[in-house]
């Protein structure tokens, strides 16, 4: 009898074992979003605490840039999504050197292969490691990427769950410019 609990255990966890890798080849290699902003209940209000010291030795405090546009982007080594949307944050990043800032934090992720990722992708950009997952929890991420911007002020205007662009990003700036403008 022993033999067959143990079969029985076996066969079990190797089905586990299957699932957890099918569900993150689904993950890592699933299309990528539609590039439309998503609802959030951030949207309206102030952007939760994001600081610390970033793998490169970058200090960042979302305070510190109230003056300007921030995006918040969760992301994974892992994340071929995120790999293909990254050129496309150097990119806003690259337009907005003046008035905005980048800030990426790794999702389900290591600092060897966030530091890895950077290497390979480029971006000087603050990444902050989420350790207790505090950031993720307080911005609702579910999976990588998700990317949130934030407003001159401090309030979270958009929140994006899959792959985006510099243009995509740029839309909604500049929509809300002309809101500000025309108020």
């Amino acid at each position: 009898m022993t033999d067959w609990r143990s079969l029985t255990v076996r066969l079990v966890s190797a089905g586990a074992a299957l699932l957890l890798v099918a569900f993150v080849v689904v993950l890592a290699t699933r299309q990528s979003g539609s590039g439309s902003a998503s609802s959030s209940p951030l949207i309206g209000k102030l952007v939760p605490p994001v600081a610390g010291v970033g793998i490169n030795g970058q200090v960042f405090d979302v305070d510190d840039h109230s003056s300007k546009w921030v995006l918040v982007n969760f992301f994974a080594s892992w994340c071929v999504p995120c790999q293909r949307e990254h050129p496309e944050l150097e990119e806003w990043r690259q337009r907005h050197r003046d008035d905005a800032v980048v800030v990426s934090v790794p999702f389900g992720d290591t600092e060897e292969d966030a530091r890895a990722f950077f290497d390979e992708y480029g971006g000087d950009w603050p990444v902050l490691l989420d350790s207790d997952a505090a950031w993720a929890v307080a911005f609702s991420v579910l999976r990588p990427p998700e990317s949130f911007l934030v407003a001159p002020g401090g309030t979270v205007v958009a929140r994006w769950q899959g792959q985006i662009t510099a243009d995509e990003v740029d839309r909604v700036v500049n929509d809300l410019e002309r809101e500000t403008l025309a108020s």
